[in-house]
């Protein structure tokens, strides 16, 4: 981790470290009410259990990897993921609804714009630091 992995006077580093700490309550409520949790997912995708497991694990990865600036690139993504299947899960429940406030999905929306736009700039980033794009982690490049 670097010191600037923290700035919070950069913008793009605020809402990643919100779009990661977010996922505290989230993961809290989950694993303090399982089998609630278990049936809300049994409502709108099968094997509720594997999918809860499932949403933990993926909701570990974003909360420590967005928090601590690691793999942004991926973990942003999968953020986005995480928020569409949220988005769907509360459509299929609720019906269609904006307001979060009322049960609707603009918080889950920008969440996972949010998080999409933070995978966005790891990868033009990581192309303007290193001149080229990796798979895992970028290195510097070595000379001939």
């Amino acid at each position: 981790m670097r010191k600037e992995d923290f700035d919070v006077s950069n913008p793009v580093v605020v809402v990643r470290l919100l779009c990661g700490l977010f996922y505290g309550p989230h993961i809290l409520f989950k694993l303090g009410n399982m089998a609630g949790s278990a049936a809300f997912f049994g409502k709108v995708l099968p094997f509720p259990e594997l999918f809860l497991y499932l949403a933990i694990a993926a909701e570990l990865a974003c909360f420590f990897g967005l928090t601590l600036n690691i793999m942004t690139k991926w973990l942003g993504l999968l953020s986005a993921g995480v928020m569409a299947v949220a988005v769907y899960a509360t459509v299929m429940t609720k019906g269609m609804g904006w307001f979060w406030n009322l049960g609707g999905i603009e918080y889950l929306a920008f969440w996972g714009i949010a998080s999409a736009s933070l995978a966005v700039q790891a990868w033009k980033q990581e192309q303007a630091t290193y001149g080229r794009l990796s798979f895992l982690l970028p290195t510097t490049p070595r000379l001939a």
